[in-house]
C-alpha cells in the first residue's frame, strides 16, 4: 500500500512505495531520550503508522543496540514488536555514526490497517501556509483525495468540484464555482500553491485542469485573505499535483465518449539519490453539443486542448533543495454564430479562439537550522487568447479580438518552529501585473507589495490551539489593505473537536474595472473603468455624443476594493470510529460591492456605463456532511448546505409627509440574489471490494433559484426562479492486479454521468445523458 505515513519520532518519518516497503532513518536521539551505545538493554521504541482512509496503528517495541567489535564499527541495532516480529527495513543511526547496518536476518513485519475516513495522517498547506495535519488545522478545510479522484472516473476539475458540499457550478465565460454564495470571480485558485490567471469577466474556467495529475485538492472556506491576498474573499481551491517516490512510475489513462469525447493523459515519474523528475502529458477533445435548437451555434462549441508539465528537483546539499516547474496549456474553440449588425442586417460567423497558459516556477528551500526553514520562488505566468471571427457566406475576415496577461511573483518565506506547539510563518512579496488588449487605450500595469505573519501556538498540546494571521497589501492604483485572521481548534474529547474562525477578505478591482474603454459599434453602448472615465466622459461631452448625463465625471471617486468581514463556526464529531458528522455555520458582510451602473445616455439612445462601490451584501447559512463506512467495502458521503444570500437594494420614492409636502424617501432592504439557490445537497455512494471490482452511484442536488431579472429591480422575483434539478452519475469498473515485481494494475471503467438525461440550456454543463468507457494502466 503506497503512501501509508510511518512515525517514528517529531523528526524521523517516511511514507511507504507501491510495494508497500519503506526506509525510516532517524539519529537515534531522536528516539531516545537517554541513550548509552555500550548497553544492550532493550529501550523503548514506538512507531505510528497513519493513512487516509484508514484507523491509525501504534506498534510498541523494543530496540537493542550490539557495539561494533571494532572502533570503526557503527554496530547494529534489532528491533522486536511483540516480542515475535522483527523488521528489516527500519534503521537507525547512532551518533556520530555515518554509515548503519540492517538486520538481515529479521522477518518482514507485516501491518494491516483497517479502513475507515476519519483519523489519518493527511497533510495540507493550504489553510497555514505550512505542513499540517488534517486533523489539527483550526480552519474548515475539506480534502479530496487521489483515490476518491480515481475512483470518481472524472477527467477535468470542475466535475470532481460539483460533487462538493457546499459548492456550485456557475456558466459565465467558462465554468466556475460558487463557496459560501459568491461568485466564481471571489475565489482564488491555485496551482501547487501559485494562483491560476485568465480570468474571462472575472471566471476562471476549471475545465482548463486535468484531474490526472492531481494527488490532493485542498478547499478553504471563508475569506483567506491574511495569507494569500486578493481573490480569496470567499475561499482557496489549491490543486497539489502527485509525487512518486518510486525510482520509476507510469501511469496512462483514456477515455472516451459521447459527442465523440475522448482523454489521453499519462504521467512519467522518474527519481534518483538526489534528484526526481515528473513529465505529464494530456489531451482532452470534443464535437460539442447543442441544447437549443432554435439557435445557429451549438451550446458547447467543439474543442482540443493540451496539457504539458514537468517538475524536477534535485537535493543540491542536505540543507538546499531547488525545485523547477513548468507548464503549457492550449486550447482551439470552434463555434458558430448570427451576429446583429444594424437593425435590419445580420451576418452568421464563424469563430476561432485559441487559448494559451504558460507558467513557470524556480523555488528554492534552504533549511539553514533544523528549526528553521526558508523557501524562496520566482513566479511567472502568461495567459492569452485570440478570436478571429470570419464570415460564413462570404469567407471574408470579420474581426479579431486579443487578450493577453502576464503575472509574475517573487516571495520570500520563512518558517520558524520554536517547539512542537510553537511556530511563527513570515514573509514578503511583490506582484506585477500586464495587460494587453484592443478594449483597453494603453497596456495597464499594476503591482502589489505584500507582507504577512502567522502565528499558531498550542498552550494545552493536542487540546486546544490558536492561530493569528495578518497580510498587508499596497497596491499601485487603490488603497492599501489590513487583512486579519484568528482562528481557533478545541479538541473536547477523542470524539469531539470544535472549529471558530473570524476575519477579513478583501477582493482588488480587477483589470476591466480600473482600465476599461470600450464601445461596442454594433450595440452602440460605452464602457469605461473607474480611471478613464471621466477622461474617456469628457471626450463624448466635447464631441457632441452625449445626450444626457446622470452624474458629472467631477462627482465620481476612486473606486476601493471589496471587503468583508467574516465567521465560520463548527464541530466534528466521531460518532463511532466508522461514521463522522460534520456542521460549518458561516456569515459573510461585504462591503464596497462593485457594480456596473449607466451615468450619461448618448445621442443614440444607448447608456455610458462604469464601476462604482455601491451596494451591501450578506452570505450566511450552514452546512453538514457524513461518512460512514459500511461492510468494509461500502463508503456513503452525503451533504447539505442552507444558503441565505442578500444584496442591499435601494429604491427612491416620492411621497407626502405629515404637512401634505412632497419629499422623496429612500427605502433600504436586502433582497435575495440572483443564481444562488438556498438549498443543495449530494450524496456519493462507493464500493471498493478486495477482489478489484468497484463502483459508484453519485447524486447532485440544486434546489430552484432565480436566474434572470426580467423586470430590471435588481433582485429575484418569485416569477423568476427556475425549478430544483437533481443528478445522478453511475459508474462500475473491475482492477486487475499483476503479481510481478512491479505489480501493474489495469482498471477497466464504464459510467453514464446525468442518469435521467436532465438538460437546461441556461446551465449548458448539464449536457444530458452522457456515456463513456475508460482504461487506466499504472506500472
Amino acid at each position: 500500500m503506497e503512501g501509508v505515513h510511518v512515525i517514528a519520532s517529531e523528526t524521523c518519518a517516511t511514507a511507504t512505495d507501491r510495494q508497500g516497503m519503506f526506509d525510516l532513518q532517524c539519529d537515534a536521539e531522536d528516539l531516545f531520550s537517554t541513550l548509552q551505545l555500550s548497553q544492550t538493554t532493550p529501550l523503548p521504541v514506538t512507531l505510528h503508522i497513519q493513512s487516509l482512509g484508514y484507523q491509525p496503528e501504534i506498534l510498541q517495541g523494543t530496540a537493542t543496540y550490539k557495539p561494533g567489535s571494532r572502533t570503526s564499527d557503527a554496530g547494529t541495532w534489532s528491533f522486536q514488536w511483540n516480542a515475535s516480529r522483527a523488521i528489516t527495513n527500519a534503521n537507525l543511526l547512532p551518533n556520530n555514526s555515518p554509515t548503519h547496518k540492517e538486520n538481515r536476518d529479521a522477518q518482514p513485519l507485516f501491518i494491516q490497517l483497517r479502513a475507515t475516513h476519519y483519523k489519518a495522517g493527511t497533510v495540507v498547506v493550504t489553510a497555514t501556509r505550512t505542513q499540517k495535519d488534517l486533523e489539527e488545522v483550526t480552519l474548515p478545510v475539506s480534502v479530496i483525495t487521489e483515490r476518491e479522484i480515481s475512483n470518481s472516473g472524472s477527467t477535468r476539475i470542475s466535475e470532481i468540484l460539483e460533487e462538493q458540499t457546499g459548492l456550485q457550478l456557475t456558466s459565465d465565460f467558462g465554468t466556475g464555482i460558487q463557496i459560501q454564495g459568491f461568485d466564481a470571480d471571489y475565489t482564488l485558485i491555485m496551482l501547487d500553491g501559485e494562483p491560476l490567471i485568465g480570468r474571462i469577466a472575472g471566471t476562471l474556467d476549471l475545465n482548463r485542469i486535468s484531474v490526472h495529475d492531481i494527488r490532493q485538492i485542498e478547499i478553504v472556506k471563508g475569506p483567506s485573505s491574511a495569507l494569500w491576498g486578493s481573490d480569496a474573499l470567499a475561499g482557496v481551491i489549491n490543486i497539489i499535483t502527485k509525487k512518486k517516490t518510486d525510482p520509476m512510475a507510469a501511469d496512462l489513462s483514456v477515455r472516451y465518449g459521447k459527442n465523440n469525447a475522448a482523454d489521453l493523459g499519462g504521467t512519467l515519474h522518474i527519481n534518483r539519490e538526489k534528484a526526481s523528475h515528473r513529465l505529464f502529458l494530456n489531451g482532452n477533445r470534443s464535437d460539442g453539443y447543442k441544447l437549443n435548437s432554435t439557435l445557429t451555434g451549438q451550446t458547447v462549441p467543439e474543442f482540443r486542448n493540451g496539457t504539458a508539465s514537468y517538475r524536477g528537483t534535485v537535493q543540491i546539499s542536505d540543507r538546499l533543495t531547488s525545485t523547477t516547474s513548468l507548464r503549457y496549456f492550449r486550447e482551439k474553440l470552434f463555434s458558430e454564430t448570427v451576429l446583429q449588425i444594424n437593425e435590419t442586417q445580420q451576418t452568421e460567423v464563424r469563430t476561432d479562439d485559441t487559448q494559451d497558459d504558460i507558467s513557470a516556477t524556480q523555488r528554492f528551500l534552504w533549511t539553514p537550522f533544523d528549526q528553521v526553514e526558508t523557501s524562496l520562488s520566482w513566479y511567472y505566468s502568461t495567459f492569452s487568447s485570440e478570436s478571429i471571427l470570419t464570415q460564413i457566406e462570404s469567407g471574408e475576415f470579420f474581426e479579431r479580438l486579443y487578450f493577453r496577461q502576464t503575472y509574475q511573483k517573487p516571495e520570500l518565506q520563512t518558517d520558524i518552529r520554536w517547539s512542537s506547539y510553537h511556530q511563527s510563518t513570515v514573509g514578503f512579496g511583490l506582484i506585477g501585473e500586464t495587460l494587453s488588449s484592443q478594449r483597453y487605450p494603453s497596456d495597464p500595469q499594476v503591482s502589489t507589495r505584500f507582507a504577512y505573519a502567522q502565528q499558531s501556538w498550542s498552550p494545552i498540546p493536542g487540546i486546544l490551539e490558536f492561530t493569528a494571521g495578518l497580510r498587508f497589501d499596497h497596491h499601485s492604483d487603490y488603497k492599501a489593505q489590513l487583512s486579519p485572521k484568528f482562528s481557533a481548534r478545541y479538541r473536547i474529547s477523542d470524539r469531539l473537536q470544535l472549529r471558530a474562525s473570524a476575519g477579513r477578505g478583501f477582493k482588488a478591482p480587477d483589470f476591466r474595472q480600473l482600465f476599461l474603454d470600450f464601445t461596442n459599434s454594433t450595440a452602440g453602448y460605452t464602457v469605461y473603468g473607474s480611471s478613464t472615465v471621466r477622461e474617456g466622459l469628457q471626450q463624448q461631452i466635447e464631441r457632441g455624443l452625449i445626450a444626457q448625463i446622470f452624474l458629472a465625471p467631477e462627482q465620481l471617486s476612486e473606486i476601493r476594493a471589496e471587503s468583508s468581514w467574516a465567521l465560520n463556526s463548527g464541530f466534528d464529531l466521531d460518532i463511532t470510529p466508522d461514521f463522522r458528522f460534520r456542521t460549518n455555520l458561516f456569515w459573510n458582510h461585504v462591503t464596497d460591492l462593485i457594480e456596473i451602473a449607466p451615468i450619461a445616455r448618448r445621442t443614440t439612445g444607448q447608456s455610458v456605463f462604469t464601476y462604482f462601490n455601491l451596494d451591501e451584501v450578506i452570505t450566511r447559512g450552514g452546512e453538514a456532511e457524513i461518512r460512514v463506512l459500511l461492510a468494509e467495502s461500502w463508503t456513503v458521503l452525503a451533504g447539505y448546505q442552507f444558503l441565505d444570500a442578500r444584496r442591499l437594494i435601494e429604491t427612491t420614492k416620492t411621497v407626502q409627509d405629515d404637512e401634505g409636502e412632497l419629499i422623496q424617501v429612500t427605502e433600504k432592504r436586502f433582497e435575495p440574489m440572483f443564481n444562488r439557490s438556498a438549498h443543495t445537497g449530494n450524496i456519493r455512494v462507493f464500493y471498493q471490494g478486495i477482489d478489484g471490482w468497484k463502483g459508484a452511484l453519485k447524486g447532485t442536488f440544486r434546489g430552484r433559484y432565480g436566474l434572470f431579472d426580467r423586470n430590471a429591480n435588481g433582485f429575484a422575483d418569485q416569477d423568476e426562479y427556475e425549478s430544483a434539478s437533481m443528478i445522478w452519475d453511475l459508474s462500475a469498473g473491475k482492477t486487475i492486479r499483476f503479481q510481478t515485481p512491479q505489480r501493474p494494475e489495469l482498471t477497466l471503467r464504464t459510467g453514464i454521468d446525468n442518469l435521467l438525461d436532465y438538460t437546461d440550456i441556461n446551465q449548458p454543463f448539464y449536457a444530458g445523458r452522457l456515456w463513456y468507457v475508460q482504461l487506466q494502466v499504472r506500472l
